[in-house]
């Protein structure tokens, strides 16, 4: 039930809560909560699932993805601010998420979309977030993203390069 209908169960859960919670119920709330905030996620809802992976910590204090989740969902809204300050911030946190899991890119991405929103200038510290990326594991759709970045980049790189000759 927390994979095919988490919300189905999730609207159960205070009933469960209210009956001794056994650790198979437990198990499955964490994960309808952690499907459910991936699905936020993937719609740009961070709010919505920052609340679900909270909800899993409830039930699974020491789940990494929740943490990674949290982490990454905090600095996604600071990335979107665009302050230039909140967007240093965010890139700590990209970094703290790569604590987490160390094998994952996606943080890597997010690093190098952010230098470009300080100042897309710094072609260094760009491109080598975003071949870091692509040295470690991504879905196809952000590795596809990635690929894209590393040629934009490049072009105005070189762009510039041209101009000042």
């Amino acid at each position: 039930m927390a994979i095919e209908s988490p919300y189905e169960l999730i609207s159960l859960e205070d009933s469960l809560i209210n009956t001794d919670l056994s650790k198979k119920n437990q198990e499955a709330l964490a994960l309808a909560h952690k499907n459910i905030g991936l699905i936020k996620i993937i719609k740009k809802d961070y709010i919505g699932a920052k609340v679900h992976f909270s909800n899993v910590l409830n039930y699974s204090y020491n789940d990494s993805i929740a943490r990674y989740n949290l982490i990454m969902i905090d600095a996604h809204l600071l990335r979107g601010t665009g302050n230039k300050e909140k967007l240093w911030d965010a890139i700590e946190l990209y970094y703290k998420a790569i604590r987490i899991q160390p094998l994952n890119g996606e943080p890597y991405f997010f690093i190098g979309k952010s230098y470009q929103s300080l100042g897309n200038k710094d072609f260094d510290l760009i491109l080598e977030s975003y071949q870091k990326a692509l040295s470690l594991q991504l879905s196809t759709e952000l590795k596809e993203k990635v690929e894209v970045e590393i040629s934009l980049v490049s072009d105005r790189e070189k762009k510039l390069k041209d101009f000042w000759k």
